[in-house]
């Protein structure tokens, strides 16, 4: 990939009604050393916590020739910062593409707030037009995944985004006890986890694990998450790319950062299913989920597994479940809630222009990269 020339948005750019200012830059430890500054609030997921981005920026950015992006938008009237843009820039048969920080294991993109974060969109347009004047020459930006609140904080890009997502966001508020959960869920849906439980029983019966640190045997429960993964996402005829190594090693840096949990259901010597999640501030952010199938599938492992780790999220005073992007029905099932996320997308130049429409002449929610290769190796 040809070298981005960063001379031109090392300094400050200023946006037309001089308001805000925006610096570009690819070094990582100064941007995540202004993340950190802003203090834990600023990332309002867990994919835009410092830790998660120090991983990503070392282990799986590099992985796919990703150039940093890293923009600090200030506003000028308050001399404080407004955002933190976590963006790569990618180079793609030709054309130069802006995306955050996300290869497709991001499953929210939000900008790190600061205590001046535009919450308008008057405001959030000023602060992105100074963030497009600092960026060197590109193509196109396209921005995906953008939740319009999380937090309770306004995401600034989505109150400038009018294209839908080709997927959601499932998320629930918790209730303080595991009982009051079981009484907000349908009937069918108890009858149903009683069910299962009878038939995981009389294979077995199975146990759980919530583990929060590294321990014996992670090398083999990561192992195995990636083995019933591959297994699946091989028997719809799809690619994965989860167990290469740079991703490999990305979700083992996040774990050992204790920022994730893995969730194990068990029995006898055997795993059943395996979960990996976010824990960030007081959510749980469940990304990846997958069992041994076979005969197991009688007992919806899966399911069963999830809601264990509502339990445990309830017994441990956690506020806020969440399955990740996907509309997956058993989702909803569990209680969580579809919420839209929007895409913002400008094309910068004639080259961008057609990229993006060539992008739009495909069906089903392929990504822009997808769409001008094809298909990926």
């Amino acid at each position: 990939m040809a070298q981005i020339d960063f001379d031109r948005p090392m300094r400050w750019a200023a946006n037309a009604a001089g308001r805000y200012l925006a610096e570009a830059t690819c070094d990582s430890e100064l941007f995540l050393q202004r993340a950190a500054a802003l203090g834990p609030s600023a990332a309002i997921t867990p994919f835009q916590s410092p830790g998660w981005l120090n991983a990503w920026l070392k282990l799986l950015g590099p992985s796919a020739s990703a150039e940093p992006l890293l923009i600090t938008v200030r506003d000028s009237f308050r001399d404080e910062i407004a955002m933190l843009l976590p963006l790569v820039i990618r180079r793609v048969c030709g054309v130069a593409l802006v995306e955050f920080a996300d290869l497709s294991v991001s499953d929210y993109n939000v900008p790190l707030l600061g205590p001046a974060a535009p919450s308008t969109p008057e405001a959030a347009a000023a602060a992105f037009a100074a963030a497009l004047a600092a960026m060197p020459d590109v193509d196109v930006v396209r921005l995906c995944n953008l939740p319009l609140t999380a937090g309770g904080k306004v995401n600034p890009l989505a109150l400038l985004a009018s294209t839908p997502s080709s997927t959601v966001r499932n998320v629930t508020t918790l209730p303080h006890s595991w009982e009051d959960y079981l009484e907000s869920r349908p009937r069918k849906f108890r009858k149903a986890l009683r069910q299962h439980h009878r038939t995981l029983d009389a294979l077995g019966g199975v146990r759980f694990r919530m583990i929060t640190s590294p321990c014996e045997d992670t090398a083999k429960l990561f192992g195995k998450l990636d083995q019933f993964q591959r297994t699946r996402i091989a028997g719809l005829g799809k690619r994965y790319v989860l167990d290469r190594p740079a991703y490999a090693r990305f979700y083992r840096e996040v774990f050992s950062r204790g920022q994730a949990m893995l969730s194990v259901m068990e029995s006898g010597d055997s795993v059943v299913a395996v979960a990996y999640s976010l824990l960030h501030r007081q959510s749980c952010t469940t990304v990846r989920l997958a069992n041994a199938g076979a005969e197991w599938s009688r007992g919806s492992p899966g399911i069963v597994l999830a809601s264990e780790i509502i339990r445990w999220l309830i017994d441990n005073g956690i506020e806020q479940f969440d399955l990740g992007a996907g509309g997956y029905d058993y989702k909803k099932q569990l209680g969580c809630e579809p919420q839209p996320l929007l895409v913002l997308e400008k094309a910068l130049t004639l080259k961008g222009r057609m990229a993006l429409s060539a992008w739009s002449t495909y069906t089903g929610g392929r990504s822009l990269v997808q769409s001008l290769t094809a298909k990926a190796s």
